[in-house]
């Protein structure tokens, strides 16, 4: 799996708090437009939208459709968007049924290419399908204790940036 991260050269849509990504899994495409994550309990909760395109190459304009996203992403239409931070990695997944909820676990392996640095990538991800978020919070407390894991807030983007 690989995943490109762009902004302008003047860091247009950071200062607007998103994140566009193009990622490739399994040679399908996925763009993705993220919000900033407004939690603080190591869920994150914010605006994520994918939709699949034909190539790893930018084009934001295919999220020009959504209302509340449109005013925030028209003022980079007329600016180049840079790969900033690359990610290449495997993924591991599987699905978790804990008490009534479903949560899908991802273990990724491989490196983050940033501005600076290259870091390696070695993380484990819950990410709620259904159910509540009380039993993600749980479930991660007890592979925290069981398996020594620890928490970290900081996406692949921002560690890409540092």
């Amino acid at each position: 799996m690989s995943a490109r991260y762009y902004d302008t050269k003047d860091t247009l849509l950071q200062q607007k708090k998103l994140v566009y990504r193009v990622r490739r899994e399994n040679n399908i495409y996925i763009a993705t437009i993220k919000g900033k994550n407004l939690s603080k309990d190591f869920l994150a909760r914010r605006l994520e939208i994918n939709r699949k395109v034909n190539t790893i190459k930018p084009d934001i304009k295919i999220f020009s459709d959504i209302p509340n996203l449109a005013g925030k992403i028209n003022s980079v239409y007329n600016h180049s968007l840079l790969p900033i931070v690359t990610n290449v990695f495997l993924r591991y997944k599987t699905n978790i049924f804990f008490n009534a909820s479903k949560i899908e676990a991802a273990i990724d392996v491989g490196n983050i290419y940033g501005r600076s640095k290259t870091s390696p990538i070695q993380e484990l991800e819950l990410e709620l399908k259904f159910g509540k978020e009380s039993d993600v919070l749980q479930l991660a407390d007890i592979i925290k204790k069981n398996f020594f894991f620890k928490p970290s807030m900081k996406s692949k983007f921002s560690r890409g940036l540092e």
